[in-house]
C-alpha cells in the first residue's frame, strides 16, 4: 500500500470509529465539505445527501436513534483513493422505529464504498 492509501485508510477508520461512538464532530473532521452520501437497499437509492451541512443534520438525527451501534469492518479492498468495505452492523434501537421497538437489536452485514480527496472522504455509498 502507497502513503496515501494508508492515510485514506486511516481517515476510514478514524470515520467509523466516531461512528461508533455517536461522535458528530469527529465524523465530520473525516468528511469533504462537499461530501456524497448515498444509501442504496436492493440496487435502489433510499437516501442521497449533498454537502457536510446535510451530512451533519442526517449524522445527528440517526445517532438518536440507537442507545448503541457497532460497524466492525471485516475486509477492504483499496484501490487508490477508493476503500470498499464489507461491514459487520449491530445496533440497538433506543426508540420505536418503523415495526420495530426500543430496546431491539439489528444485525446485519453491508458493504460501504469510501472514495477519498486529499485524505478526506468525498463520497460514501451505503450499500444493503
Amino acid at each position: 500500500m502507497t502513503g496515501i492509501e494508508e492515510a485514506n485508510v486511516q481517515t476510514v477508520v478514524a470515520y467509523v470509529d466516531a461512528y461508533n461512538r455517536k461522535d458528530i464532530e469527529g465524523m465530520m473532521a473525516c468528511l469533504a465539505e462537499d461530501v456524497i452520501f448515498e444509501h442504496l437497499t436492493n440496487g435502489h437509492p433510499t437516501m442521497t445527501l449533498a454537502g457536510k451541512t446535510a451530512f451533519r443534520e442526517q449524522a445527528e438525527k440517526a445517532a438518536q436513534l440507537f442507545a448503541k451501534r457497532e460497524q466492525t469492518l471485516l475486509d477492504r479492498t483499496v484501490a487508490d483513493d477508493v476503500i470498499s468495505v464489507k461491514i459487520d452492523y449491530t445496533a440497538t434501537l433506543a426508540v420505536d422505529f418503523n415495526d420495530m421497538t426500543a430496546g431491539e437489536t439489528i444485525s446485519m452485514e453491508s458493504h460501504s464504498v469510501f472514495v477519498l480527496q486529499d485524505r478526506l472522504i468525498s463520497k460514501l455509498i451505503d450499500i444493503q
